[in-house]
């Protein structure tokens, strides 16, 4: 993580043009938000300007968009031949969950196309009107039939604000049995992916969205297993247009491939992307989930794991040919796990053989930077399966997650440094109120695990506030209907910085420009 930037004053300044940069691993902002401008203190206000003065000043956003898609769907819903064969949802349920916490103005989660509309669904905070950082301001639905936009404005942008999504679906019948979950997704120019395999059976739908109030036009590049870049058998830029969204199938775009790496990339408009992955063999369902934004490129990254017995297939992509060291993180400790190997352009799959009972994460060290995700699958009767697409995982100091309601979930932490760590986890519910909090203590490069039922009762956010930047954490929530059920289900939603990305920009005076 980059060294925190000095707190901000009240100076603010309106701009019609959006300022793009890229700035931490953690998140990249809406770039039509409103900027704040801080100056730093070699900055002053009332000294006469001279012939080559420079001034520095600290932008950061007023204003975050997030997507929030809508509950889990199958790609190809037509019906040919007998009833019997039809694809189904079955008896599909969803719900949705968002939080916002710290220095927060107004939080509203709307439709697409009608932001900061009457009708949107506004984050509470306590009825004692508390504001301070101790409060949550959350909102829940029962249902996601629709995606929404996660529209958070800001009073400043320090430490600990911020805010976060979550989507459920879950089923224990028809074609998409099992659960899949996600958070929302930051708007940003570009966005990139590792996606499951694109052969027969797979369905890769990518989904884009663009809310902003102009159309644009969004660039696919695909590099697969078999030859690297893909020619795609279908266009590779999507029109998308304003408050709208647009979508492509990538097994038809790149199809027979064991493993995607996809970048999405806007040209005039920030944009919003998912994949939904469904996977069936025959009449078998083998799972579904959505896939969302990998973080930047690393050459150290962790994998989180769920408590319950699962196989795993990596997948990963480097520019250059790349050696990749593994580790299981356990409860105590780093286990070997052996290596290998990227080939550079290519997207890469590796299979990992059975895992230590007290294994929760693994870790990944490579001798270049490198994209990696894992896909994990758990089995249930009649061959049925579920899987979950979790992408590497990123420490944050303050982080959040929304949990959606009729869900539980297992909490899986991972302690990075070669020294031991204290995490507190707070619990709110869906009034922003405190439920509770837990504190655990976690050994160098080592692993734990609790549940947010360990917060109290009716839990509907997670917080952890003032961490170490080495603890990387996240959930795997689950549903009581498919547990009873003994439907295999699986699903991961990571935890979202609070953390608001500023960049510092300097200008120089240039009389030649007017004279």
């Amino acid at each position: 993580m980059s060294e925190e930037p000095r707190n901000i004053d009240d100076v603010t300044h309106k701009t019609r043009s959006v300022i793009s940069t890229a700035v931490t691993s953690a998140a990249i902002v809406a770039l039509f938000a409103a900027l704040t401008f801080v100056p730093t203190r070699t900055t002053t206000h009332d000294a006469p300007i001279l012939t080559h003065a420079a001034t520095s000043e600290e932008v950061a956003a007023k204003q975050t968009m997030q997507y929030c898609p809508a509950k889990m769907d199958i790609a190809d819903d037509a019906s040919y031949g007998d009833k019997e064969f039809h694809t189904s949802t079955g008896d599909l349920s969803s719900s949705r969950g968002y939080a916002a916490f710290g220095s927060i103005f107004h939080a509203q989660a709307d439709t697409l196309g009608a932001v900061g509309g009457t009708d949107g669904l506004v984050l509470e905070g306590p009825q004692n009107g508390a504001t301070d950082g101790a409060s949550a301001f959350i909102a829940t639905q029962d249902k996601a039939d629709a995606a929404t936009l996660l529209d958070t404005r800001l009073l400043s942008a320090g430490a600990g604000t911020g805010s976060t999504g979550t989507v459920t679906s879950w089923a224990t019948k028809g074609d998409i049995p099992g659960a899949a979950a996600a958070r929302c997704v930051t708007t940003a120019l570009t966005q990139r992916f590792l996606v499951p395999a694109t052969t027969t059976g797979n369905t890769q739908q990518l989904v884009v969205t663009n809310p902003s109030d102009k159309p644009t036009s969004v660039q696919i590049a695909v590099w697969g297993t078999q030859h690297g870049k893909v020619t795609l058998a279908t266009s590779s830029v999507l029109t998308v247009a304003a408050d709208a969204q647009s979508d492509m199938l990538l097994n038809a775009a790149a199809p027979d491939e064991q493993a995607l790496y996809v970048t999405v990339s806007s040209q005039d408009a920030p944009i919003a992307a998912i994949v939904r992955s469904v996977s069936m063999d025959g009449l078998t369902p083998r799972g579904n989930d959505y896939i969302t934004p990998l973080s930047d490129m690393a050459t150290t990254q962790t994998i989180l794991l769920p408590t319950n017995r699962h196989k795993t297939t990596l997948m990963a992509y480097a520019q250059e040919h790349t050696n990749v060291t593994l580790s299981w993180i356990s409860d105590h400790g780093l286990i070997d796990l052996g290596k290998f190997d990227i080939e550079g352009g290519k997207a890469t799959i590796h299979t990992i053989e059975e895992r230590p009972k007290d294994a929760r994460a693994i870790l990944a060290q490579s001798d270049r930077a490198c994209a990696l995700a894992a896909t994990l699958t758990v089995e249930g009767d009649d061959k049925q399966q579920d899987f979950a697409v979790v992408n590497a995982g990123t420490a944050y100091a303050q982080s959040a997650l929304a949990v959606t309601p009729d869900t539980s979930a297992g909490v899986t932490l991972v302690n990075m440094a070669n020294q031991e760590a204290k995490v507190t986890f707070e619990g709110y519910d869906a009034h922003g109120e405190p439920t509770g909090e837990k504190t655990v203590r976690v050994d160098a490069d080592s692993a734990a695990t609790l549940k947010t039922a360990d917060l109290g009762r009716d839990v509907a956010a997670v917080r952890v506030d003032d961490a170490d930047t080495t603890i990387i954490w996240g959930m795997f929530p689950t549903n009581k209907a498919v547990s009873d059920a003994h439907v295999a289900a699986l699903a991961f939603v990571p935890a979202t910085g609070l953390i608001i990305p500023k960049q510092l920009i300097h200008a120089v005076n240039d009389q030649q420009i007017v004279r």
